[in-house]
């Protein structure tokens, strides 16, 4: 059981009952209050009993509406909920898509229940992070904006950045999964390349920071977020 962070309200939308009546019960095992769902008409159902959740678990292959519709449109209802995608679709055309429609964070299926968990406590603890110490990622207007609300014009690659930084564990990625990322962008780019890009990130972020550190490489492994930073979509 997880224990790191206050009980949340959940909603997991899964067509296949077995994995779904698994997730909900192991999620319940975490302290936290669990719906499950079959489709996006049975999620409209249950959003209407005034059952918000923080945090929705789609997955993307659904019955007449998909995950992505979904989540575009929950997004807009509700800007301040979470969004896991848990989906065996993982290609980087399919995250970018994802991402634009309002995801937080990416779960490759088959995920063990303790992944789902630790991404739900990962999530949940950004969602409840302080603002006052917080950074925020605007996907849709590509800006990144400090916690005392001055705001920075970012590239599509950086927002791509700091999005894939922003849902690593501890805010740490290899160099060759960053650039994997990057790489829908700019397919010929190599590592001397992604050196040159985040060292032109720091620099644009550095005025707003203090000029302290915003991303450090990590020798021997890749780069790491050291700013606290939830994503707006």
């Amino acid at each position: 059981m997880l224990t790191s962070i206050d009980p949340l309200r959940l909603i997991v939308v899964e067509d296949y009952t077995t994995l779904r009546n698994q997730l909900v019960l192991h999620l319940q095992t975490d302290g936290h209050t669990v719906h499950g769902v079959d489709s996006g008409i049975a999620l409209n159902e249950l959003l209407q009993t005034g059952f918000v959740p923080d945090i929705l678990i789609l997955d993307l292959n659904l019955p007449v509406e998909d995950g992505n519709s979904i989540a575009e449109r929950i997004r807009q209802a509700f800007p301040d909920i979470g969004i896991i995608m848990h989906t065996v679709r993982v290609s980087t055309s399919d995250k970018v898509q994802g991402y634009c429609s309002g995801a937080d964070m990416y779960v490759s299926k088959p995920a063990s229940p303790l992944e789902i968990s630790a991404a739900v406590a990962s999530l949940g603890r950004r969602l409840h992070a302080k603002p006052s110490a917080t950074w925020q990622l605007d996907i849709k207007n590509q800006l990144l904006i400090a916690p005392d609300t001055q705001s920075i014009a970012l590239l599509f690659t950086d927002v791509l950045t700091l999005h894939q930084l922003a849902i690593a564990s501890q805010g740490l990625l290899e160099s060759a999964q960053l650039l994997g990322g990057l790489k829908s962008v700019y397919p010929h780019w190599d590592k001397s390349n992604l050196e040159v890009h985040v060292s032109r990130l720091r620099k644009k972020i550095a005025p707003l920071s203090g000029n302290v550190s915003s991303i450090k490489m990590v020798r021997g492994i890749g780069y790491q977020l050291c700013l606290s930073l939830t994503i707006r979509n």
